[in-house]
Formats: structure tokens, sequence, C-alpha cells
């Protein structure tokens, strides 16, 4: 039980700014991609106060629009955000037409471009929007379904990295250690697992179909996109898995929320 509580600590520091506990970090060194499975988890607990930060607005009298705005800006700030960088990344380096070495280069250069602009802009309206819509039908299904399209996608972005070679060997998602294929999927099955508990007692039975399928139809899409231009995955493509995956998620408990 230590050493689960030890790995959520250590995945909790790495992708969000929540304080380290240094307890977690004693003794030899762990690869990050052991930690894994642990992803879905940090994710949950990194959402739990904008979830009840929502909630407490919504309970004001604050719109569904600006309590989500609220709610996701403040996750952006507790997570650092270190997806949405990625996602900016991503979006610069792919969707130009470079080839692969200049597209990876253009991933690792600080500044952001066009693109990169356009899917941060894209990436909060979406979430913002899709959440305001879930809130405006029930608050307690907004602050939960922030909280379940937060573990589901880390879970995503597990099983992604888990599935493909690293595209930039000496790069951050290498340095870290790759998960096994089966932490991958243990890190998906506990997404899953956590958001489908979240999200089946406010918005129903279709929580368990629509949000994940979207999610997974997504990642698929990313996968593919990944090996025919990079060949393998990047820190940054794990990002922009997550803020995609997240979107899904958002999107799907929209459409089945009442």
């Amino acid at each position: 039980m230590i050493r689960l509580v030890h790995s959520v600590l250590r995945a909790s520091a790495f992708l969000t700014r929540l304080p380290a506990v240094p307890a977690a970090f004693a003794g030899p060194a762990v690869p990050l991609g052991r930690d894994a499975p642990a992803f879905p988890v940090a994710g949950a607990l990194a959402a739990a106060v904008p979830a009840l930060v929502l909630a407490g607005l919504l309970s004001l009298g604050l719109t569904p629009l600006a309590a989500s705005a609220s709610a996701i800006l403040l996750l952006v700030a507790l997570t650092g955000a270190l997806h949405e960088d990625g996602l900016g990344d991503t979006a610069d380096g792919l969707f130009g037409h470079a080839d692969r070495e200049r597209a990876l280069t253009i991933m690792k250069d600080s500044r952001i471009g066009t693109y990169g602009a356009l899917a941060l802009m894209g990436s909060l309206t979406l979430r913002i929007t899709f959440l305001a819509a879930i809130a405006d039908a029930s608050g307690a299904a907004g602050a939960l379904a922030l909280v379940a399209a937060a573990a589901g996608s880390r879970g995503a972005m597990a099983l992604l990295w888990s599935a493909l070679p690293s595209a930039d060997p000496g790069g951050l998602a290498d340095r870290v250690g790759r998960p096994f294929r089966r932490d991958g999927w243990i890190a998906a099955s506990v997404g899953l697992a956590l958001a489908s508990i979240l999200a089946v007692p406010v918005s129903g039975w279709g929580a368990l179909i629509v949000p994940p399928g979207l999610a997974a139809l997504v990642l698929l899409w990313l996968r593919s996109v990944l090996v025919r231009r990079l060949g393998g995955q990047t820190g940054d493509a794990l990002g922009a898995c997550q803020q995609l995956t997240e979107i899904a998620w958002l999107l799907g408990l929209a459409l089945v929320t009442r």
C-alpha cells in the first residue's frame, strides 16, 4: 500500500505543481514510466480542487460558462500548463509540411507559432464550453466530469507512451523511462474505471460508452499520425494526447448528460 501511495505522489510531483513529498523519493530511483499506472489518480487529484471551485461558484450564482472557465484555468495553473505546452509544440511541428527531423526541431523550440497558438485557443475554448454544457445540466455532473476527464485522459496518455517507441532518443519522455506495455494498459484501465465511477451516477450509463469511445477514436487517430510523421512518440506528443482525449471525454459527457 505504501508503494502505491508513493507512486501516486511521484506521479503528482511530475504531472502537477502540487508539493513533492520527499519520502516518496527515498531509496533507489524509480523510472517515471514505472509510475504510469498512477497517472490517472494524479490527474484526478489535480482536478479535485478545480472541481470544488466549479461547484462552489455555481452555488454562488455564477453562470456555468464563467464557473467552467475559472475551473479550467485553475487546473491549467495546478498542472503548470505541462500538457498545454506539449499540445502547442506538437501542433507547430506536425501541422506544417516539415519532414520528420524538421518537425522534431520545431517541437523542441520554446517559441510558439500560429498552429500552436490556435491549438491552445481551441483546447481552452472546447474544454470550457463542453464543461459549461455539463454544468448547465447539473453542477454535480460538471464537477465530477472535470475529475473524470482528467483521470481518463491521463490513462490514455500513459497507454500511448507505452505503445510507441521514442521518436526523440534522449528527449524527456525517453530519459524518464518508457512504461512497459502492461503498465500502459493498467493506466488506461485505472483511468477508465475512475472516470466511470465518477461520471455514471450523475451522467447515466451512456458515460460508459460515448466518452471512452470518443477518446479511443482520438487516441487511435493521434497514434497513426505520430507513427506516420515521427515514427514514435515524444513528451510533447504525450501532452497533446492528454489534451485531445480530455476534450473527447468532456464532449462525450456533454452529449450524455441531461
